[in-house]
Order: structure tokens, then sequence, then C-alpha cells
């Protein structure tokens, strides 16, 4: 029973002060909230009307078979099916390759789009920023060189690409028959696709060395002049200062070279309106919709969703591995 009243009156004794408590984070934090909540208004608004709205249409839309005069009925995997068989039996080749259906070729355009980022664009931006912050001659000069491709507009560098490559008054054209290029540089896979790769390169390396540049730059001077007193070469600072340092930019720009795979589509139609077989998935999609035909909307939604479902965990678990190798670094 004496239990009973200690406990009652504890409960009594505390209450008003846990009560006050609340009070008084409720009033000093209310005008917080609706700042914050005023900020996050129109992000929120613009995720749900124009992701949440059209993809949920867009995810619906998989599921149903339209016909040419827009009307739809539920049809459950039948697109997805549709799809697969397009992949793997498809009897249209034009890649000269009796393996390699045109269906096959447009996943490995897109793969490679995320292959030369991670393994040639992405190491040579790495290079070029390590340099750059090492002041050699002429760093900003070369900085803006580098960058210029993402100021001018895109169509005017695709012409500034194609133009020096062309047959006719193209100055580099003879260099490119030395080496077994003749003719229309899109006419025939893969090498149509190869210059569309040589452009992605080209002009992504700026994005690239600006921020790597800036994530060598955060770098405090005091580690690179401790590494040199004890002895430490450019290419020991390079990869086992700078590298690990900066792993977490270096992880953003991998995951952001892996959604190319689902997202350009841009570069290629520009470059070659589809010649020679340079259509990428997201380039495929672009292209079916394009024509307006109720009937493809259907395949389309239905191969943009099941790419996603693929593609995203993988991203996911590469991100994932990739952020852990060095958890521990940081300054």
């Amino acid at each position: 029973m004496k239990k009973w009243i200690v406990n009652k009156s504890a409960v009594v004794k505390k209450a008003p002060v846990k009560a006050k408590f609340k009070q008084r984070i409720t009033k000093k934090h209310i005008k917080d909230w609706i700042f914050v909540a005023i900020l996050l208004a129109y992000p929120v608004l613009q995720f749900v009307l124009t992701w949440g709205f059209v993809n949920i249409g867009s995810i619906l839309m998989a599921f149903e078979r339209t016909d040419i005069y827009g009307n739809t009925e539920f049809c459950g995997f039948e697109q997805f099916v549709k799809v697969i068989k397009d992949i793997f039996q498809s009897t249209v080749n034009d890649t000269g390759v009796s393996w390699l259906n045109n269906s096959s070729v447009i996943i490995l355009n897109s793969l490679g789009y995320a292959a030369v980022t991670i393994f040639i664009s992405l190491p040579l931006s790495l290079l070029f920023s390590y340099f750059l912050h090492k002041k050699m001659p002429l760093a900003n000069v070369f900085r803006v060189i580098f960058f210029l491709p993402n100021i001018i507009p895109v169509v005017a560098l695709v012409m500034a690409y194609n133009m020096p490559m062309d047959s006719s008054y193209g100055y580099l054209y003879g260099f490119l028959k030395a080496l077994g290029f003749e003719g229309y540089l899109y006419d025939s896979w893969p090498n149509s696709q190869l210059f569309v790769y040589v452009y992605c390169i080209w002009a992504g390396l700026g994005y690239n060395i600006v921020l790597m540049s800036g994530a060598i730059g955060r770098i405090p001077k005091e580690i690179f002049e401790s590494a040199q007193l004890d002895g430490a070469g450019y290419f020991t600072e390079f990869t086992k200062i700078t590298v690990p340092l900066i792993w977490p930019t270096i992880v953003t720009l991998i995951v952001l070279g892996l959604t190319n795979v689902l997202t350009l589509y841009l570069q290629p139609y520009l470059l070659t309106g589809g010649d020679g077989l340079t259509y990428s998935i997201a380039m495929e999609i672009f292209m079916g919709t394009a024509e307006f035909n109720p009937v493809k909307y259907s395949e389309m939604a239905a191969k943009g969703l099941l790419f996603s479902v693929i593609w995203a965990p993988i991203v996911l678990i590469i991100r994932n591995r990739l952020s852990k190798k060095y958890s521990g670094i940081d300054y």
C-alpha cells in the first residue's frame, strides 16, 4: 500500500513538470515548424504532381492493353511478357551478328554508357582534377576549357562535335579515314555507337572535373604537407590520400553513371536520330511514345517499369557496397 502511494505521489509531482516542458517546447518550435512546412510545401507538391501523378499513371498503364482508339482494358502481365519475348526471341537483326538481335543491342548500348562513364570518363576526370589541384601551368585556363562543353547548348555542342568529322569538309575526316572509318560515321553498328560514346566522354569530362576539383580543394593542405614530409610521391598521395578522402564524391558520380543506363537518350537522339542502331532504352521509350500511337503506350510503360525494377536494386546494392570501402575515413 505504501509503495503504491509513493508511486502515485511521484506521478503527481512529475506530471505538471512534463506538461510544462511540452508546452515550452511547443511554443518555442511552432514558428520553426511552420517555416519548415512552407519550405517543404513546394518540393513535396512538385514531387506529387510531376513524379507521383505521372509515374502512377505509367505504372497502371503497364498492366493495360490499349487499342488504336485509346480504349484500355486490364491485361495483367501481358505487356511484360511481350517485352521479354522481344528481347530474347526477336528475329529483327541488322547487326550482322547472328545471335545479337536489335533489342539486345539496345540493352548493350545502354549498359555501355555506364561502363564508359565509370571506367573511362571518371578516371580521366579524377586524374585531370588532381593535376589541376597541383597548380600545373595554366591550370585555370584548362579548367575553363574542360568545363566549356557544359556551358554551350547541347544542340550547338553536337554540331561542334560532328562538323570536324564530316566527310565533305571535316578536318578530322582524313585521320578517321586512315583509321578505317569512311563515309557516314553513324551508318552501321558498332562504329556508330562508338562515336556516341566518344562524344559522351568529351562532353562529360567538365562536369566531373568541377565536382572533383571542389572535393579535392576541401582537403586540408596540412594533410598533403604531412605526406610530403614523410616522402610520399604523387602516386602515393593520389591513391592513399586523395582518392579515399573524396570517395563519397566518386561514389555519387558512379551512381549517376549507373543511372545513365535508363535515363540517357538526348545525346544519341541529337547525334544520330537513331541511325546505326544507336538507340538506348530511354531513347526507344521516348521514340515509341513520340509516335502518338496509343497501342505503343502500354508497351513502353511496361518496358520502362520492367527495367526500373531490375536496375534500381542493382544500383542501390552497388552504392551500398562502394560506400563501405572508405567509410571510416573522414577529415
